[in-house]
């Protein structure tokens, strides 16, 4: 059984569900999806980890905050903080948006939490992919969230998986329809600045790099670059499977994070 939790920061409230018992791992979805992406996953690790599945910064309850990934990963720090994690044994794991934000905390607040696992991450963005992110804002501007709807889900599943599972687009498609345009763009706006080159050499968090060899959004040379400054890490990547594993192959994604935490 999950609870909804309200839990108020420096930065402002953060609202999360949770649920399972044992040590704290802390979920951060992506920009293309909610805290619900984790679904499929969350009654396996909660018979293990108290599972908290965290609304980043302007998407359910929890208010907007600056468009940067420091401002994001602060309030994950302040959420870390205020609501009594233990730092030696809770872990944190982000998908897309969740996994630059999840690294972004490991930079500024990495004495706050232990282990880190990133899902389709890298230090930063090429002005190719920047470029990509501008022209959604501009979708999203003059069309709302409609606008964005098709390339949205198709960088989150390959066009193979999506052929054979055609359900899975009408569900991300409704997924995306609820989402705040502003928040939206305040989260692309986030990625388009962010740049941890530096910032990631400094991580000592024992690290996974979970990266997808179809994945559109986060490359596996991104994964590749970020496993190579991060001292402390390892990269694992999974064939034939694109931007959200947790959906796309529950079964192989859990057995891989389970081993590392």
């Amino acid at each position: 059984m999950s609870e909804t939790v309200e839990i108020e920061t420096p930065q402002g409230l953060v609202s999360l569900t949770r649920s399972g018992a044992g040590p704290d791992i802390v979920m951060l979805h992506s920009l293309l999806s909610d805290r619900n992406v984790f679904a499929p996953i969350v009654d396996e690790l909660a018979a293990r980890w108290t599972v908290n599945l965290v609304d980043l910064p302007g998407f359910g309850s929890t208010p907007r905050t600056d468009p940067s990934i420091d401002a994001y990963a602060d309030v994950i720090g302040g959420l870390l903080s205020a609501g009594g994690y233990d730092p030696e044994t809770t872990a944190v794991l982000g998908n897309g948006l969740g996994a630059f934000v999840a690294l972004g905390t490991a930079v500024r607040h990495g004495e706050m939490f232990d282990r880190l696992a990133l899902v389709g991450c890298g230090v930063g963005f090429d002005e190719a992919a920047s470029a990509a992110f501008g022209g959604m804002i501009d979708r999203v501007r003059t069309g709302g969230m409609d606008a964005v709807v098709s390339v949205a889900v198709r960088r989150i599943f390959s066009e193979e998986y999506l052929a054979a599972n055609p359900d899975a687009l009408a569900e991300r498609a409704a997924v995306l329809r609820r989402t705040d345009p502003a928040a939206f763009i305040d989260a692309c706006t986030a990625l388009m600045g962010m740049d941890y080159r530096t910032g990631a050499a400094d991580v000592v968090n024992p690290t996974l790099i979970v990266v997808g060899s179809e994945d559109q959004a986060t490359s596996p040379a991104m994964a590749r670059d970020l496993h190579a400054v991060l001292p402390n890490s390892e990269l694992v990547e999974m064939e034939g499977i694109a931007h959200a594993p947790q959906l796309q192959a529950p079964n192989d994604f859990l057995e891989i994070v389970a081993r590392f935490l």
